[in-house]
């Protein structure tokens, strides 16, 4: 067992009523880390919990708290290490805030002794962080529900406990005070050294503050690692059963999750356009919507020429769609601008986006004029003027003129493509 480790599961499993529950599983996670669990509702996330908090005493396998057995761990012993932060906050008893607070400390009390000053000053500090000591001496009932969860999160963080539990703590709380306690976990996580396992069904706000994901099916680890690497388009589908577009915030850089509404669209109306294919020009991810929305529409798609690390591969790669990439900040080779061209021959349409051109891809336009020799349809987005696109002299915009006067479809926008592809083929 590695000293670096707080939780590690070897083989755990669990059946109620013979009916098996978790399967198996295996996992490390690492001290100071910030990690979800996330799976659809019978996944086992609620389960696997109990029996981290020593909840549910009997299971096969083992579970490991800092190296120890959880097995030969008292649950006063477990209750030193691992603190819960509900995602319900009644209580039977309508006590006070400062009280209730105080009963986080009770792991740490010696039998027949009472708290003593370091436990006072450790839930002092509890509510000042939690900014509860406004309403210390209120009772809980008389509380809204967002200053009953802050009292439980104080009383969490009154248990002293190097490792944290989230058992979707924010699903029944509004957005602002979602963000308040998710920025306050993220800061004992990162300024106090907490190691932070939330379970979550929200995956977006999973996304925005873990490193690291557990993604579970029917009681068993379908992928962990790092999110980019576990938060895919096919991941979610299979787990999930829902179809969905997975992209970078382009101000944050974190990933987000967003349902795709036209294949639902598409499956009331039995659309299906796979006997044509459509050549998308790429670059500076404004090729992404576009995919998307034609990928969800069942048309065959290619794209390119992209530079790596672009946004456009992203998509690409989530929807399997077959591009051309070029190293990143290069401009286009003619290699791979050769192989752009074959793509645009086997192609019974070609999309020209609304991209920024300069000295680097300006073969992507070029590229489409070739189009237009072979004549190929083309459909253009021309929402913003060539000439503020065009950053280098003029020279973009004259190509961008020839296409145009040959004849392409103009569009003023990405969602206007399906209603122009018919009128176009």
């Amino acid at each position: 067992m590695e000293k670096n480790i707080s939780l590690q599961a070897q083989a755990l499993s669990f059946a109620y009523n013979k009916i098996p529950i978790l399967k198996g599983i295996d996992f490390d996670i690492e001290k100071g880390s910030f990690l979800s669990i996330i799976g659809p509702n019978g996944a086992g996330k609620s389960t696997l919990v109990n029996i981290i908090s020593k909840v549910l005493p009997s299971f096969e396998g083992d579970l490991k708290i800092e190296g120890k057995s959880i097995k030969r761990l008292s649950s006063s012993e477990v209750a030193k290490k691992i603190a819960v932060v509900p995602q319900y906050t009644d209580m039977g008893f309508n006590f006070t805030v400062s009280e209730i607070v105080l009963m986080g400390r009770y792991p740490h009390l010696k039998r027949f002794k009472g708290e003593n000053r370091n436990d006072y000053d450790i839930c002092s500090r509890a509510m000042h962080i939690t900014r509860t000591e406004e309403f210390s001496s209120r009772k809980y009932n008389e509380l809204s529900g967002g200053e009953k969860q802050r009292v439980i999160i104080a009383q969490t963080l009154a248990q002293d406990t190097p490792i944290i539990i989230l058992d979707e703590p924010t699903s029944h709380l509004d957005i602002n005070f979602q963000i308040e306690f998710m920025e306050l976990f993220y800061d004992l996580n990162k300024n106090y050294g907490k190691t932070i396992i939330g379970i979550f069904h929200d995956i977006n706000l999973a996304l925005q503050y873990s490193e690291k994901i557990i993604m579970l099916k029917e009681g068993k680890i379908f992928a962990d690692g790092k999110t980019a690497d576990v938060i895919t388009r096919s991941n979610i589908m299979a787990v999930f059963n829902s179809d969905v577009y997975v992209a970078r915030n382009p101000f944050t850089g974190r990933l987000y999750v967003s349902p795709n509404f036209n294949l639902r669209i598409n499956k009331e109306k039995n659309i299906s356009k796979k006997e044509i294919k459509i050549h998308v020009i790429g670059g500076g991810g404004a090729a992404s919507h576009i995919l998307n929305i034609l990928h969800n529409h069942g048309y065959i798609l290619s794209a390119g020429v992209i530079n790596n690390l672009d946004t456009d591969i992203n998509t690409a790669q989530e929807l399997g769609i077959i591009f051309i990439n070029e190293a990143p900040f290069s401009p286009i080779s003619k290699e791979a601008y050769s192989k752009n061209l074959e793509l645009v021959k086997n192609a019974d349409l070609v999309i020209l986006p609304g991209i920024e051109f300069g000295n680097g891809n300006i073969l992507n336009l070029e590229a489409v004029y070739e189009a237009v020799k072979m004549n190929k349809k083309i459909i253009v987005v021309d929402g913003i003027n060539i000439s503020i696109r065009d950053h280098i002299g003029g020279k973009a915009a004259d190509i961008y003129e020839k296409i145009i006067s040959s004849g392409a479809y103009l569009i003023k926008t990405d969602e206007d493509i399906i209603k122009a592809i018919p009128e176009v083929i």
